[in-house]
């Protein structure tokens, strides 16, 4: 009788993993939140409450209005736009608006005020 030799045993099919069907929709909302992320910080960072100048020097600003305190019963504040803000200062006869609200105010450079500051030449409107 002739021996028989043992045949080696049978390695086990491996079976190709799959991704679940939701991994890449998942996958393509996380880079678009990612990208407008990128987007909205940029945009903060690179804001300016200065959004035109005309030929005359004046200038129309707009952004969040913050009161700053004045001793003399003058009506001023910043206004801020992304990481920038300028201050201003309201002609008299004008409501200060109320803080943290967002106005539009047409101005021009005045530099008894300081740097990047401006004298609004009319009531800032909502």
């Amino acid at each position: 009788m002739p021996s028989a030799a043992a045949a080696p045993p049978a390695s086990p099919v491996a079976t190709p993993h799959r991704r679940p069907a939701w991994a890449l929709p998942v996958v393509v909302l996380a880079v678009i939140a990612v990208a407008i992320a990128a987007v909205v910080g940029v945009r903060g960072l690179l804001g300016d409450p200065v959004r035109s100048v005309a030929g005359d020097g004046t200038a129309t600003l707009s952004g969040t209005y913050q009161s700053v305190s004045c001793d003399s019963g003058c009506r001023q504040g910043y206004l801020q736009a992304g990481a920038r803000s300028v201050f201003v200062r309201l002609p008299a006869g004008c409501a200060a608006p109320s803080s943290g609200s967002d106005v539009t105010v047409h101005a021009r450079l005045d530099a008894a005020l300081g740097k990047r500051a401006y004298l609004a030449l009319d009531c800032p409107t909502h």
